[in-house]
């Protein structure tokens, strides 16, 4: 059983409670219980997908995919955005990308990390 990398639960947990509005104790209990099934890297950051224990109750989520965190990652602070998706009430994935050019040789799961910090979103007019 592979679980989430310290930086996905902690990018994880920041990211519930921007898209919960119930204070995120449904879908951090559920992080609790990830296991991943695969992760593919895409040379600007990385998707894992996994699983949770459905027998625990279903979050209330606002929006899915969701989140604006933020983190630095490696000796050259590699910096990685997160989003969280949700479907039917149940985490399932979690994405990480930059718009910075590949991280190299990093290891992004074993490479120390800031702490994932909210971020505003761009304010974006759409006319």
């Amino acid at each position: 059983m592979k679980q989430l990398s310290a930086l996905e639960m902690a990018a994880a947990v920041v990211l519930a409670k921007q898209v919960s509005p119930d204070g995120s104790h449904a879908l951090i209990e559920q992080l609790k219980t990830a296991e991943v099934c695969g992760r593919e890297f895409t040379g600007v950051g990385f998707y894992t997908e996994f699983s949770v224990d459905r027998a625990l109750p279903p979050a209330v989520v606002t929006a899915s995919p969701g989140g604006w965190v933020r983190s630095e990652v490696g000796p050259d602070a590699y910096p990685l955005e997160f989003m969280l998706y949700v479907k039917d009430g149940y985490a399932e994935m979690i994405e990480a990308y930059s718009y910075f050019d590949g991280y190299g040789d990093t290891n992004l799961l074993a490479a120390s990390f800031t702490a994932p910090r909210a971020f505003d979103p761009p304010n974006i007019e759409v006319s």
